[in-house]
């Protein structure tokens, strides 16, 4: 806010009135001057100088809406009084009346068009109300005029990062912070644009500075904690937004970026309870909503999923995610034309995906599908240790593909052949192209559908492979699912399993005297023998190997007292004779399995050829390793340190290590 100007020259007979006022108000006295200056403006009602210097005082009385009627008057007045314009538009600027306060700003920039103050305050009031294109005239004017004005700086900062040109800006928020060191807005706005531009170390800096000068306000703790996120630190970063929300609970802002945070560190309850929080606060946060909608689908909770992925559409109609989760979600339900049509416009302008670390090991090129199938590489690839350049490949174009930003490795994660069909053409055609090793290959991925296992696995001695066979939806239409897998060859109990589903999501055990369960709709199913894999102790055993390199490494066993055996349903951390056993497997596989079973599952490796691949099995009466499913798929995460399950993380870090010493000979050599 600018200082009063002096008094514009009244009538003789009030001139001794406004001086004491002015007196008065100089000495604090607000209200005495008040008196003084009501009582001007009953001699003479329409002087102008007295209803100026009334405005100023009710203003800074804190009745900003009598404020702007006095002074309004005043330039009603002296229409040519630049003054008087500027003030109007400041106070309605801080009102938050920017269309009025825009008005008055052109007005006073009409009367003295060279005001640094006034641009600023123009460019201010345009890029609030997301005019950014718009303010960064009157900014990149002000910075010409007073290149030493720390304000000028930051509306043009704010200006720029409003358009994108977050480089531009943060070097204008620099400049700001170097004209005025202790200009905590600038050092908090110079980190949120370096986040926006990819140089989390550089926004690191910043957001300390800014810390450093004031711990107590909000601001400074969510650009450190953006800064964080953006090096990959989520730990540290949940500890910097919480700080903020202790010190202001009602920052939206904070705490979506808490949930994100937390979304990170795989604590859903924690992630959904701050997104919601964020919501209640500010309702059109189109990315609390698409990652409400995330987590949702997790859940498996799919009608909330997809109420607020279309929640987050109609706020912001291009939001990535959100297009992303409705795919998903429509496809699930066998909605394929819409599925489609989301898939469309979430990936046509935006197939390639950079996440940039702070200090690459390398870079690495991920092609995937937008369908559910591949190889999950979190923590084979983490972020904070590999620029990741991911890769939507059935959205590639021929020009895309010899024009890639530069890497030193790919890796293929279509992991699942069946859900790679829409990829397989590009696919094939960028292995062709690829100028670096290319990790798991698209022809090797093609041999691991479940129905080819018995002839790419068939011949290996000691290996058990159940027959399967695949039908389509409509043969099944054609009868019920037994007449089904007897025309298909299959006898006896098998399982029915959707063709692309992972996790054990939609398989059905069908045999003995039960009434058979109808499958959940898909395209196509597999029908595979059941053979009943029950442990002398009645209980199920399932195990699983990684393979990185042709190396198996063991992953875990799991037991359970039912058929479909799922690590993390079975229970495992409740029985320790159990987590007794699975530590042997692990520290030594063929001692546990036992000499022919272990080099069973080493040639099932040297069969598959992956770079990265995976078994799960269990083991006959006999000894034979009984073959489940081998492919790219398998996940492999670390176990919270806390956990019951920590045990595996020695093991599990053999895996990683493993995997990025393949990257790392790959690229130096």
């Amino acid at each position: 806010m600018s200082a009063p100007p002096t008094p514009l020259t009244p009538p003789p007979d009030v001139e001794p009135m406004l001086e004491a006022g002015l007196v008065r108000r100089a000495a604090g006295d607000l209200a005495g001057a008040e008196a003084i200056f009501r009582q001007a403006l009953t001699h003479d009602p329409q002087n102008p100088t007295a209803l100026f210097i009334l405005g100023l005082t009710r203003f800074e009385a804190g009745d900003a809406a009598e404020a702007d009627a006095l002074i309004e008057r005043a330039t009603v007045l002296r229409p040519d009084n630049f003054q008087a314009h500027f003030t109007l538009a400041n106070v309605r600027h801080w009102r938050e009346a920017r269309s009025a306060a825009i008005a008055s700003y052109r007005r006073a920039l009409e009367l003295e068009p060279d005001d640094a103050g006034v641009l600023v305050g123009l460019s201010r009031a345009l890029a609030e109300t997301g005019a950014f294109s718009e303010a960064l005239t009157p900014a990149t004017r002000a910075v010409e005029i007073a290149p030493l004005d720390p304000a000028a700086h930051m509306a043009l900062a704010a200006a720029q990062r409003g358009v994108g040109e977050v480089l531009a800006a943060a070097d204008a928020f620099s400049e700001a912070a170097r004209l005025a060191p202790d200009l905590y807005a600038a050092h908090v706005g110079q980190a949120l644009a370096l986040v926006d531009a990819g140089e989390p170390e550089a926004a690191l800096a910043a957001a300390k500075r800014a810390v450093s000068i004031n711990p107590n306000l909000c601001d400074g703790w969510i650009a450190l904690g953006s800064a964080l996120r953006g090096l990959h630190q989520p730990e540290s970063a949940r500890v910097a937004f919480e700080a903020a929300i202790s010190l202001d609970p009602n920052r939206a802002v904070a705490h979506l970026y808490l949930g994100l945070t937390f979304i990170e560190l795989e604590k859903a309850p924690d992630a959904r309870r701050h997104l919601e929080h964020s919501l209640a606060l500010d309702p059109t946060s189109a990315q609390a909503h698409a990652n409400l909608s995330s987590l949702f689908i997790l859940a498996d909770r799919k009608a909330l999923a997809k109420a607020h992925a279309r929640r987050a559409l109609d706020i912001d109609p291009s939001l990535m995610s959100a297009h992303q989760n409705l795919a998903a979600i429509l496809a699930d339900e066998q909605q394929h034309d819409e599925a489609r049509t989301h898939r469309d416009k979430a990936y046509t302008e935006r197939s390639l995906l950079v996440t940039t670390a702070a200090r690459p090991q390398a870079k690495v090129l991920v092609l995937t599908t937008t369908e559910s199938g591949n190889t999950p590489d979190r923590y084979l690839i983490p972020p904070s240790a590999y620029t990741r350049l991911l890769w939507f490949i059935e959205y590639a174009t021929e020009r895309q593909m010899v024009e890639l930003p530069a890497y030193d490795i790919a890796f293929n994660a279509i992991g699942d052949e069946d859900l790679a069909g829409p990829t397989a053409t590009n696919a094939a055609r960028f292995a062709e192209l690829c100028p670096t090793r290319l990790l798991n290959q698209p022809h090797l991925i093609a041999r691991t559908r479940r129905d080819l296992a018995g002839s790419l696995f068939g011949g290996i001695d000691g290996v058990v492979v159940p027959r399967t066979v695949q039908i389509s939806a409509n043969e099944l239409l054609e009868g019920d699912l037994r007449s089904a897998a007897a025309r298909a060859g299959i006898e006896g109990p098998f399982l029915v399993r959707p063709i692309g589903s992972h996790g054990g999501k939609g398989l059905l055990l069908v045999g003995g005297d039960a009434p058979d369960e109808p499958p959940p709709p898909a395209r196509a199913y597999y029908l595979t023998e059941f053979v009943d894999f029950r442990s002398a102790d009645g209980l199920y055993r399932k195990y699983r190997t990684v393979f990185v390199d042709g190396r198996p490494l063991p992953y875990h066993l799991a037991v359970s007292p039912r058929w479909m055996v799922h690590y993390e349903s079975s229970g495992m951390d409740q029985h320790p004779d159990r987590l007794a056993e699975e530590v042997r497997f692990l520290e030594n596989p063929a001692a546990a399995l036992g000499a022919e079973a272990a080099q069973a599952i080493a040639s099932i490796g040297a069969s598959l050829g992956l770079d990265y691949a995976g078994v799960d099995f269990t083991l006959t009466p006999d000894g034979q390793v009984l073959l489940f499913e081998a492919n790219a798929t398998m996940l492999v995460h670390p176990e919270a340190p806390e956990s019951a399950l920590a045990h595996k993380n020695p093991y599990i870090e053999r895996i990683f290590a493993a995997f990025r010493a393949m990257i790392a000979a790959s690229v130096s050599g």
